[in-house]
């Protein structure tokens, strides 16, 4: 996952992990598989935020635990008495972002390596259409992640299957910003001081008030300013450029967004059917997306001036949106009209999306 670190490097990271493992305790009987993985991103997020400078010295750091409530996603609570803050990881989440990543990256076509050794990957929109044209494997697996999540609730519930190595590579790397962006996101609430502006208390089974984080929009691009911010320090340090970076966050907003359609689709025929909740979820999900891409250019503008923004920006374009539009076209072209069929001779999504 990391091709341009030097033996000794890699050795030195090897190390690193086998600490930082040895320090986390292991799960309790809440805890699902995912929890050492959860634990290992926070503390790369801990990390970050000391080089950043981002940490306010009046609070702690949040908590992260594992906990199944149903739409994969983490949310952030304020614990009663304590004042602490959990973010609560649904236990499917980590899961969900692996079946997805895995998937787009077989659709990307792969060249031929570079002299240095660096694997090259196809990612202009004609490549990819030709390369799912030659084979029916990544449209498939694709199509098989969606519905299993949609009809189960579970994305782990999809076939398991190998990938070639250099598409082990790339699907790691994706998967890896990816599910970074997504805790990050929930800790930029916490290092933003968010709970105090968006929460809504609800009882918990034993009758304390507990704070739920519900954001509004503007709380929502806040902390995705921060998350991105997050992730690209994370991602640089191993070696990987904006383009991964951004990749595995676009994956991240456009799978919430396929899958909540997917079960429109299955319950109504129709992608658009969406219940009101839902409804705001895929607006939120798209316009993060949007807003996210307006921010890094401006960033960008801010940091080269606008002349130099504006050329480097016709550059980075090119490639920075090959997931999402290899993610959107997989949906068009395969899953959407397949989903119709199952709607069409009888099958519904799983009755947890009812509730």
């Amino acid at each position: 996952m990391r091709p341009n670190l030097t033996e000794a490097e890699l050795a030195d990271l090897s190390r690193y992990f086998a600490e930082v493992a040895s320090s986390i305790r292991p799960p309790t009987q809440f805890e699902g598989s995912h929890h050492q993985k959860v634990q290992l991103c926070a503390a790369e997020i801990d990390e970050a935020v000391a080089r950043l400078g981002r940490w306010p010295n009046a609070d702690n750091p949040p908590l992260f635990a594992l906990m199944e409530y149903g739409h994969v996603n983490a949310r952030t609570i304020r614990a009663p008495h304590t004042g602490d803050h959990i973010v609560l990881v649904d236990t499917e989440l980590m899961q969900f972002l692996f079946q997805f990543s895995k998937a787009v990256a077989l659709a990307i076509p792969t060249g031929p390596p570079a002299p240095n050794g660096i694997l090259c990957y196809a990612t202009n929109i004609d490549d990819v259409r030709a390369h799912l044209q030659s084979t029916r494997e990544p449209s498939r697996r694709f199509a098989s992640v969606v519905f299993h999540y949609a009809t189960t609730g579970r994305a782990s519930s999809a076939e398991s299957y190998r990938v070639p190595p250099a598409t082990e590579r790339l699907y790691g790397i994706i998967m890896q910003s990816a599910q970074t962006f997504a805790l990050a996101h929930e800790y930029a609430h916490v290092l933003d001081g968010h709970l105090r502006d968006g929460r809504r208390d609800v009882t918990g089974v034993d009758g304390e008030r507990v704070s739920l984080s519900r954001w509004a929009m503007g709380l929502e691009m806040k902390a995705d300013r921060i998350g991105l911010d997050l992730t690209a320090d994370i991602m640089g340090k191993a070696g990987y450029d904006i383009n991964f970076t951004y990749w595995g966050v676009e994956l991240f907003l456009c799978a919430n967004e396929i899958a909540l359609k997917a079960i429109s689709l299955l319950r109504t025929g129709d992608e658009h059917g969406l219940q009101d909740a839902e409804k705001h979820q895929v607006a939120l999900f798209h316009a993060r997306r949007t807003a996210l891409d307006f921010l890094f250019h401006t960033d960008l503008e801010k940091k080269v001036g606008k002349a130099a923004s504006d050329r480097a920006w016709s550059q980075i374009e090119k490639g920075l949106h090959a997931v999402r539009d290899i993610m959107d076209l997989l949906w068009e072209e395969d899953v959407a009209p397949f989903l119709k069929v199952a709607h069409a001779d009888g099958v519904r999504p799983a009755a947890v999306w009812e509730s």
